[in-house]
This record gives C-alpha cells, structure tokens and sequence, in this order.
C-alpha cells in the first residue's frame, strides 16, 4: 500500500487524484489571468513584471496540468505553484483570499484523489483475484 507522501497516481487513465487536480489547475489558471487584467489597472508603474508573471504562472499551471500522469513530481510541481498565486496578492488583495480557496482546493484534491484511486485500485484487485476469468479479456473499467 502507498503512503501518504508517496503521490504517485494511479495507473488508470482517468483516475480521480488526476482529475481533480487537473481540473483546480485549470481552472487556477484562468483565475490568475483574470487577476492580471485587475493587477494591469490596478498597477500601471508595474505592468511589464505582472504580465510577465501572471503569464508564466498561468502557463506553468496549465503545463503541470498537462503533465499530472508523469509520475508524482508534476502534483509537488503544482503545490509549489500555488505560492506565486499568493503573491499576486500584492497586486490584487482578493488574491490572498482566492489563492488560499484554490490552495486548498489542490491541496485536497491531490490527497483525497490519491486515497479514492488507492481505494479502487483495491477493490479492483480483490475482484481480479476473485473472478480471474474475466480479468483476463478485461481493461480497467
């Protein structure tokens, strides 16, 4: 059985830890470049620097989105991500509220996917073990 800090996903396709996660980044993303047009009349003398980093962390979002079936290190990579999402505070003061919600939201998503993807994995294995006839014409369902 896998521990806690071991996030590594779930070999089915469309795992629960995965989707959860992928779909707060995503949705993160689109939240910072939404902050980045407030932060642009908000903050005239530092328009170049926000864009520049609102777009990288938009991006970055989007990336580690895309790259959450490629072992554990993409959901580490996304927590990590969550820390200029609170910077954008500095600009945009909903910022701190916004990006501790979504913060938490990844946060939870990640662990509690990664136990529900644990937990079918289980009963998967426990059906294969029991009815060895059908898992061998069977995909995962």
């Amino acid at each position: 059985m896998r521990t806690v800090r071991d996030l590594t996903p779930s070999p089915r396709a469309h795992g629960a830890q995965r989707m959860l996660s992928s779909t707060t980044l995503t949705i993160e993303a689109l939240v910072v470049f939404f902050a980045l047009l407030v932060a642009h009349q908000l903050s005239p003398e530092h328009r170049l620097m926000t864009w520049a980093f609102g777009l990288a962390t938009a991006v970055g979002l989007l990336l580690v989105s895309g790259m959450l079936k490629r072992g554990s290190w993409p959901y580490y990579a996304g927590m990590a991500l969550q820390v200029p999402i609170l910077l954008l505070g500095i600009l945009v003061p909903a910022m701190w509220v916004i990006g501790l919600v979504f913060g938490g939201l990844f946060v939870f998503g990640v662990y509690k996917g990664h136990q529900l993807d644990a937990e079918k994995d289980e009963v998967d294995r426990r059906y294969r073990a029991a009815h060895p006839e059908e898992a061998q014409g069977g995909e995962d369902r």
